[in-house]
Order: C-alpha cells, then sequence, then structure tokens
C-alpha cells in the first residue's frame, strides 16, 4: 500500500522540482495553495442469470441423456455459477420423466409434394415459341388451352369456317384448327418433357411424396420440456474526480502511480476503509447488489492526486501524486498561460490572413 502523502511531503516535491530542494516551508509560506483531487478507478463484473422454460421437439429417437435434469420448478433447481463471473455460459436442462417419443403423424416418414400437389408431375411451359405462329392463336378453336374458347360458344355456324393449312389440333382434337408446325401446342418441340406437355416434379422427382422433415422421413419424434440457465457477464465502471484531470495528468498517474488497489468476489465484503470519504458514497452506491446477480468481481483502485499552485510561477499548475520511488510532478499549463497561448495563436492565424489579402 502507498503511503499517505502530507503537506510538507508535497510541497518539498514541488520545491526540488522546481530546482529549490528543501524549500518546501518556504513554498508555504510564500501562499501555495494545495487542492486535493482523489483518483478512484472502481470496475465491476456482474455474473447475472436469466432461467427459461419451453416445449422442445427433435426428430426421430434422439438422445438426451448428455443434458442435466431437474425436477419442479427450473427457478428452485440450484445452478452454480461460472468461478469466473466474466465467463458467459448456457447450460440446458431436462424435465425429468419429461422425454417421450411417439409417432409423428405423417405416412411413414413421407409427406404429399406441395409443388405438384401429389401428381408427380408439373406441366411443362419452358420450350421455345413455335416460329409459325409464335404461340399466338397456336388452335383457333382452344388457344392452346385443351379446352374450346368461350367466344366459340356463341360464334354461330359462320365461324366453323377455318383457314387453310390447318391441321388436328393435339390438345383439343379439333380437325383443321391447329398450326401445322406446333399442331396446337404453341411451341417447338421442348427437350424436357418430349412434347407431352408434362414434366417430373423438381421437388418429388415425380414420387408425389417427399420426406417429412419434422421427422427427417423416421415417422417418430422426441419431445421434452427443456429448460435452460444462462450467466451473462455485465460491466460497470466508476472513475472520478469528475470532472477529471487534465489527459495529460490521467495518462502519467495511469504508467506510473503507485494505486493502492483491492479485489472484491463477494457482495458481502466490506469496502476498504483506506477509500476517500468523498468517494464511499459512489462505490456503495455502485456495489448495489442487483436481483438477478449471481457472482461478481470488483476491482478497486485509487490514488491521492493534489494540485499545486505557486504564486511565484502562476503559468503552471504542479499535479503531485505517490509513485513507485516516491511523489512524481507531472506540471501542466495553468489556466491563465492556455488562455494566453491561444490568444497569441489567434493573433497570427489573423494576421496571416490579412497578409494573404494583401497579396
Amino acid at each position: 500500500m502507498a503511503d499517505s502523502l502530507s503537506e510538507d511531503d508535497i510541497l518539498e516535491a514541488v520545491a526540488r522540482h522546481i530546482g529549490c530542494p528543501g524549500q518546501g516551508p518556504q513554498l508555504r509560506r510564500t501562499g501555495a495553495d494545495i487542492a486535493r483531487h482523489p483518483m478512484l478507478d472502481l470496475r465491476i463484473v456482474r455474473c447475472v442469470e436469466s432461467r427459461s422454460t419451453r416445449p422442445e421437439t427433435r426428430p426421430g429417437r434422439y438422445d438426451t441423456s448428455g443434458r442435466p435434469t431437474y425436477e419442479g420448478e427450473l427457478r428452485d433447481h440450484p445452478v452454480e455459477p461460472p468461478k469466473d463471473p466474466a465467463e458467459p455460459r448456457e447450460v440446458e436442462f431436462v424435465l425429468h420423466g419429461s422425454v417421450r417419443t411417439v409417432a409423428c403423424g405423417c405416412d411413414e416418414g413421407r409427406q404429399p409434394c406441395s409443388r405438384c400437389r401429389a401428381k408427380g408431375k408439373l406441366r411443362c411451359e419452358t420450350g421455345p415459341l413455335c416460329p409459325a405462329c409464335k404461340g399466338v392463336e397456336p388452335c383457333t378453336w382452344c388457344d392452346g388451352t385443351g379446352e374450346r374458347r368461350k367466344d366459340r360458344a356463341s360464334a354461330g355456324p359462320a365461324r366453323e369456317k377455318h383457314p387453310p393449312g390447318r391441321t388436328t389440333c393435339l390438345k383439343c382434337r379439333k380437325p383443321r384448327t391447329a398450326c401445322p408446325q406446333c399442331r396446337g401446342w404453341g411451341t417447338e418441340k421442348c427437350p424436357q418433357c418430349d412434347d407431352t406437355g408434362f414434366r417430373d416434379c423438381p421437388v418429388c422427382g415425380g414420387e408425389r411424396s417427399t420426406e417429412h422433415t419434422p421427422c427427417d422421413g423416421t415417422g417418430l419424434v422426441t419431445l421434452w420440456t427443456g429448460g435452460s440457465v444462462g450467466h451473462a457477464p455485465e460491466r460497470s465502471a466508476v472513475k472520478l474526480p469528475d470532472p477529471a484531470p487534465p489527459l495529460r495528468v490521467r495518462q502519467q498517474t495511469g504508467r506510473t502511480g503507485a494505486w493502492e488497489r483491492v479485489t472484491l468476489t463477494s457482495a458481502g465484503r466490506p469496502i476498504p476503509d483506506a477509500l476517500d470519504p468523498a468517494h464511499v458514497k459512489a462505490v456503495e452506491s455502485a456495489l448495489v447488489l442487483r436481483p438477478d446477480e449471481v457472482a461478481r468481481r470488483v476491482d478497486i483502485g485509487w490514488l491521492q492526486l493534489v494540485a499545486v499552485t505557486v504564486p511565484d510561477d502562476p503559468d503552471h499548475v504542479f499535479y503531485v501524486f505517490p509513485g513507485p520511488d516516491g511523489p512524481e510532478v507531472l506540471p501542466i499549463w495553468s489556466r491563465r498561460r492556455s488562455l494566453r497561448v491561444a490568444a497569441v495563436v489567434a493573433g497570427v492565424v489573423v494576421l496571416l490572413l490579412l497578409v494573404a489579402a494583401l497579396v
């Protein structure tokens, strides 16, 4: 544990840094100001548990012996949390006595093909259009449908005359009505169906049925009540003071600061007495136990940090903190100097713009 820095230690460290060793008391007499900004780094990993049950189904005879079982209500079943709260985990359970294998209800593992409606065949419409009729009027009687056109029914005998050169339609069997080249099909000879007009269903391969997916073609399904217990890590952090010290100070204290640290692994552990009183309330609030929390790891780090201003050097603020070999001092520009430098830079920019405008 790092030793506490007294005001004499702090002022002497600043005096050595500015080249006046042994002049710490003199800095006090000239009005050096000491402002304490204790730093806190609190990181929490909580193991949060969730539980759920649901009916489960698997095809065929499914072996559930590899899963642990529970009885009664899953919420009452004891489950050991992971040793590392940061480790996510999911444990699958089976309700004792709920496993059973039953008939699927399909036809011995098969189901009627939905694509062809259990016919095994589909209409083939893939052939290229007939170059003679271009598929527009392959048959003056049925238009290639195989059934009499409705407008023909009311046309009367005068419409019964057919153009010369027509032949018997292969679909409706009407003589002298079809295109002589495609004979009523509207397409050239199709390589897929050999002009039969039908092809095997690509889903069932002409067998009219397909394997039943829910049972994988076995005709059986295994049912049970499943339970799931999940452990998920949730992380949170508290960093003080607020507002935070300058970035350079945070970086330097992170690299060389002699932080005091402790790790708590249970909700009942007391917080360290060495914490700054200003941080105790924030730590206690952050460590409140959640209802679904089953494990935790809390890493607490704290470091003394003071800001010293010296009347003889108004351009700097000297940040002092414990280091591995004693107090360390990090000078940072004061607000006064930062504003002065910003004003000079702004003036230079304006001057350059004026010069550029005159050139």
